[in-house]
């Protein structure tokens, strides 16, 4: 959902808005103004007094939560000429809160008490000062904008208004919806270094920020139409940028344009391939990347060659290298990789990156392996751990009875979780006393106890059960003539002697048995409370969480047919590897690349066998290095997955592939396309948001079918190829498939396109700065007439709202058609 935003020409609050002083233009006004109050006093009735309001001599500084946004961002090296610089405050009022004035008569112009100005860094110093940093100017004429204009690049913003919602409701209702905004009109330079400062707007402001008494009594402007330097003006706010190369995001998006791609394939010549090979003839290569076009492969080699590289790839002695067979053995894919000979090729360019970054990458599977031998240790002594752990259980503490073993286990019952929070809950819950399975308890009741042996006792007494019977046994009637004590009574005595308090009559029964229940709360059950015991205490659950607790295992570690096994020692390598096929061999991954056009789009397809043949080179070729090196990891480890840009990997294990062919495991799907894009844009931009969208009958973009890129990929400074998860008949299907370039929908910015497009412009959104009045310091002049038509012209310079909204620039967006993008053949 897009943001929907309404512009105020000017925001007062608060008793500020009782100002009659109208700031029309000519009128003198006060630096500071003073209002009439009348003040009710209890006994004294109703007071009149005066209340002088805080002025632009009154402030010496901002606080730090004041602003909100700057724009652009500190530091910004590639800013686009053709936007305004910006400061956004969090108050939606605080550019006129201390101007001394109400609206011009015409309500619709105010001046704020401060402007933003931007100036050249080599055309201006920063000095410290007191009680703010001061801007010098040595020529401000050619720095500075005319103030007199100040009201108009102030306004306010409110984020949703309703349809038919007043801006004094919700500026009073809701606060927080509101912002406030200055801009400072000035077109830039490309290539350019400049100083943002946020200076007073009023004389009185500029005498408070340098620390100099405050004389000015009338309300004149910090400068006039035409200053001489040198001028000092105090700082409240600065921060500094650089505009980058000229065009911005919409000029270089304009420039895309449709351009097909179809190089001339590659020929294979096999005529004289040597190691007693017969005459192959001349077969087409393939490559990673190719024009849209039908899915078979091209003819390969003949079938008497075939047979002959099979029998000396088997032979004995010396034979040429099976790529793959140490992750697939002797899987079908291992064969259709290493017989026919487009796809050996590219596992030889694979194997020969290895090769050339072979102790690069030896260095960092070693570094890798010190790592991962801490892990192991831990893992080994988990594995002992847990054996051990379950011998003691399955000897000491399976055997023991329920009442045993929570007698033995009493110690860590606060601890061990149970159904019902831990398993003393549980007892304390139970009418079970908790000294039933004290150790005390334990001992004078073991066979080996003094109770027991004059008891004769051969077993273990069951105390659980004991106690349990004795908790519900009835109690037995008192002799007779036996005194018992009531609470009452008891109480009474306890009143007799001096106890504070109490009642004083005590009250006895002869010979009465006592009427205390039974006890009522649950017996324990004893069976179930064991079985969770051990299964509590199972080595195989308590070592695990313990381990998973003490290290940073690689993932999959824990979730293994047994987690505390040593974890594998194969090196991982999660970088993308089509720049190393790039290097080793670039006919491989898109022939004639160079010809591509500037600023041209095409659409290709990938070819799976090619890129997995590729990515089968690279990890038997490092499988090798490793056996050479001696390396402790197993030989039919998958060290690289990942061929493209992206999130995921692009293949699984070479040794989970199984019987499936080859170029049916790559990420998403066989036969993906592939943008490709030649331009400045994506350079420039890289927050660039591209994605794939389906066409309506009417030619419009679906967006309930918006689809994300799946990888990517960068060549050189200017080529970039997009992937997504279509097919080229999916994207050609119905009414097609159209490929967007969008402009990153970031916070409001305002400014003019930097190219005039033809024709007088009809909306805002066509207005270009070729189309704008500029003065001589390079600023905006909304008092001059702007080259657009009638509806867009009377919108200029009518107040600060209806500036913003003329300046306002929406996100564009570019869409390419499929069907467009793709080379035409006759087949």
């Amino acid at each position: 959902m897009s943001a929907t935003y309404a512009f105020l020409p000017w925001v007062q609050s608060g008793i500020a808005r009782s100002i009659t002083a109208a700031d029309d233009p000519g009128a003198t006004l006060a630096a500071s103004v003073t209002l009439p109050v009348s003040l009710t006093v209890d006994g004294a009735g109703t007071v009149p007094t005066a209340v002088r309001l805080y002025g632009p001599g009154d402030i010496t500084g901002l606080e730090p939560g004041a602003i909100a946004r700057r724009d652009p961002a500190p530091n910004t090296t590639h800013f686009e000429a053709g936007y305004m610089p910006q400061v956004q405050f969090a108050r939606g009022d605080l550019p006129w809160m201390f101007t001394p004035a109400a609206p011009g008569s015409a309500k619709t112009r105010l001046r704020p008490w401060l402007v933003l100005v931007t100036v050249r860094r080599d055309a201006s110093d920063l000095i410290p000062g007191a009680p703010l940093p001061i801007l010098a100017l040595a020529a401000p004429a050619q720095e500075l904008p005319d103030l007199s204009q100040s009201w108009a690049w102030a306004h306010g913003q409110i984020n949703g208004l309703p349809a038919g919602g007043r801006p004094a409701e919700i500026l009073a209702s809701d606060p927080g919806r509101a912002c406030s905004r200055l801009v400072c009109p000035r077109r830039l330079d490309p290539d350019t270094a400049y100083r943002v400062c946020l200076v007073p707007a009023f004389a009185a402001g500029v005498q408070a920020g340098l620390g100099q008494p405050v004389t000015a009594q009338q309300l004149t402007p910090a400068w006039g139409p035409n200053p001489q330097g040198p001028l000092h003006l105090p700082v409240y706010d600065s921060w500094e940028f650089s505009t980058g190369p000229a065009g911005s995001f919409e000029t270089l998006a304009r420039k895309l344009h449709p351009s097909p791609y179809a190089p001339e394939p590659i020929r294979l010549e096999l005529t004289n391939a040597g190691s007693g090979l017969p005459n192959g003839g001349v077969i087409e290569l393939q490559t990673a990347l190719r024009a849209v076009g039908p899915d078979a492969a091209p003819p390969g080699a003949p079938a008497a060659f075939v047979s002959a590289l099979g029998a000396a790839l088997d032979g004995g002695g010396l034979t040429p290298p099976r790529y793959g067979q140490l992750q697939g053995s002797a899987a079908p894919w291992v064969s259709q990789l290493n017989l026919d000979p487009r796809l050996r090729i590219a596992a030889a360019a694979g194997a020969r990156v290895v090769q050339e970054r072979q102790e690069s990458l030896m260095a960092r599977a070693w570094s890798q392996a010190g790592a991962l031998n801490d892990a192991n240790a831990v893992l080994r002594q988990a594995q002992l751990a847990r054996e051990l752990g379950t011998v003691l259980v399955e000897r000491h503490l399976a055997p023991l009875s329920p009442t045993a073993l929570v007698a033995m286990t009493q110690p860590a019952h606060a601890r061990i979780a149970a159904a019902e929070g831990t398993v003393n809950d549980e007892l304390r819950a139970s009418r079970v006393p908790e000294a039933a399975i004290s150790g005390a308890m334990r001992r004078l009741a073991s066979p080996q106890g003094v109770v027991a042996q004059r008891a004769g006792m051969t077993a273990p007494a069951d105390m659980l059960a004991a106690t349990d019977a004795v908790a519900m046994r009835p109690p037995a009637p008192l002799p007779g003539g036996m005194i018992v004590m009531s609470p009452t009574a008891a109480a009474g005595l306890a009143g007799a002697a001096g106890v504070s308090g109490a009642p004083s009559s005590p009250s006895a029964t002869a010979g009465a048995a006592s009427s205390s229940p039974a006890d009522s709360r649950p017996a324990l059950a004893t069976a179930a409370l064991r079985a969770q015991l051990l299964a509590r205490l199972a080595p195989e659950v308590t070592v695990l969480a313990r381990t998973q607790a003490a290290i940073a295992a690689p993932a999959g570690t824990w979730t293994r047919p047994d987690p505390l096994a040593p974890a594998d020692l194969s090196p991982r390598f999660p970088e993308p590897m089509y720049d190393g096929l790039l290097r080793a061999a670039p006919e491989l991954f898109l022939p004639e690349i160079g010809d591509i056009e500037v600023d041209g789009v095409a659409l290709l397809e990938t070819t799976p066998t090619v890129i997995e043949a590729y990515m089968a080179g690279l990890n038997h070729e490092l499988s090798r290095e490793l056996l050479w090196r001696e390396f402790p990891a197993t030989l039919a480890g998958t060290a690289f997955r990942q061929f493209w840009e992206g999130a995921e990997e692009d293949i699984p294990a070479l040794a989970s592939w199984g019987d499936a062919a080859l170029g049916t495991h790559l990420r998403g799907g066989a036969n993906q396309v592939v943008l490709l894009v030649r331009g400045e844009l994506l350079r420039r931009f890289p927050t660039t948001t591209i994605y794939a969208a389906q066409a309506t009958a009417a030619g419009v973009l679906d967006p309930a079918t918006r689809t994300a890129p799946l990888f990517r990929a960068t060549i050189g400074e200017d080529v970039v190829c997009i992937g997504f998860p279509l097919s080229e008949e999916q994207v050609l299907a119905g009414a097609g498939w159209f490929f967007a370039f969008e402009q990153y929908a970031g916070d409001p910015r305002f400014g003019f396109d930097d190219v005039a497009a033809q024709g007088v412009p009809k909306t805002p959104d066509q207005l270009a700065w070729p189309h704008i009045p500029v003065d001589a310091s390079g600023h905006a002049d909304v008092t001059k007439p702007i080259n657009a038509a009638a509806n867009v012209q009377g919108a200029w310079g009518k107040n600060a709202a209806a500036t913003a909204s003329l300046t306002f620039q929406q996100p564009f967006r570019v869409a390419l058609h499929a069907s467009r993008l793709i080379a035409r053949s006759a087949a």
